[in-house]
């Protein structure tokens, strides 16, 4: 197969489902080793191999999940406890992760998405240890047995999709003004690679001197604002999603997709956006929309929670 013809039939396969999904990111590493992307081939790898323990995964591998714990007091046993960080003394609440970090190849996460169960067990590296200074703290004949994350089949099955949709986009980017039997130079590639798995890297700064729209910043603030992102096309991104809420035909599942959509869009109206706060609310947004909504909601989750990192995700006050 000549080089062209590889990108050609990545062009090919990408848009259909039944693909493997492992198989395309092959074809991304052979495309990313023709065309000199580093970034590409780093990628692709890692997605294939998994990501090593002191590197940070793409926002898309990171969830807000409900925490469980079992216990013992006395001569009762509970398992399967949901209960809230704040319930953890505070002096250990700090050991807490604010998310998991899924750093498995896209074999086993599409292995774990196919479990018959509806949910599974995952822990965290420091919640042993954690368990056992809580119990420390805690009367005579209580303990804290295990503390854990619960993550639906359906998260990681949206997950996966995420994984999927940010290939296309980047085969879509990377194609654009390319003819059919050409290739993408080494900057065409590097470039979709960083804007759709770490993040636009491009940014000006403006000063927005009214509060118009529906995300609107205070009179005088500074912000930093990827560059093509305005409030008013995050207004509109919002707009849409909440026009997608039709798909959710579960009233208490469309209930926490809107809050879910009220919450991000308070987090990117306030008058100095906290990129963390930004983060943090496109995540659980991403989170609930891949767990009970449709193609299109998912899909404008996406971009909304794309675009906002872009434009808040290095604000300044």
């Amino acid at each position: 197969m000549t080089d062209a013809a590889l990108l050609q039939n990545l062009r090919a396969r990408v848009l259909d489902e039944t693909e493997s999904l492992a198989g395309l990111l092959r074809a991304c590493l052979v495309l990313g080793a023709v065309t000199g992307s580093e970034n590409l081939r780093s990628w692709a790898g890692r997605e294939l191999k998994g990501y090593a323990d002191d590197e940070e995964v793409p926002s898309y591998r990171m969830q807000i999940l409900p925490l469980y714990m079992d216990s013992v007091s006395g001569n009762y046993w509970s398992k399967g406890q949901s209960i809230s960080p704040l319930q953890i003394p505070a002096t250990l609440r700090e050991h807490i992760p604010e998310s998991m970090q899924f750093k498995q190849p896209v074999d086993e996460l599409e292995q774990l998405a196919a479990s018959s169960d509806d949910s599974l067990r995952i822990g965290s590296q420091g919640f042993p240890a954690l368990a056992a200074m809580w119990s420390q703290e805690l009367p005579m004949f209580q303990d804290v047995q295990a503390l854990y994350w619960r993550v639906s089949t359906s998260t990681l099955a949206g997950m996966l999709g995420m994984v999927r949709t940010t290939l296309v986009e980047m085969v879509v980017d990377m194609t654009h003004d390319v003819p059919y039997d050409g290739l993408p130079t080494k900057s065409q590639v590097d470039s979709a690679v960083q804007v759709h798995v770490h993040g636009p890297g491009d940014h000006y700064q403006v000063t927005v001197g009214t509060n118009s729209g529906v995300i609107g910043q205070g009179a005088g603030s500074t912000q930093t604002q990827h560059a093509g992102v305005t409030p008013a096309d995050l207004a509109q991104l919002i707009v849409k999603m909440r026009d997608a809420l039709a798909e959710v035909t579960d009233p208490d599942d469309r209930s926490d997709v809107e809050q879910a959509i009220d919450d991000f869009e308070e987090a990117v109206s306030e008058d100095d956006p906290e990129p963390e706060k930004v983060q943090r609310r496109s995540r659980a947004l991403n989170r609930i929309a891949s767990a009970v909504g449709g193609a299109i909601l998912v899909t404008a989750a996406s971009e909304g929670t794309q675009a906002a990192i872009g434009a808040f995700g290095a604000a300044i006050g």
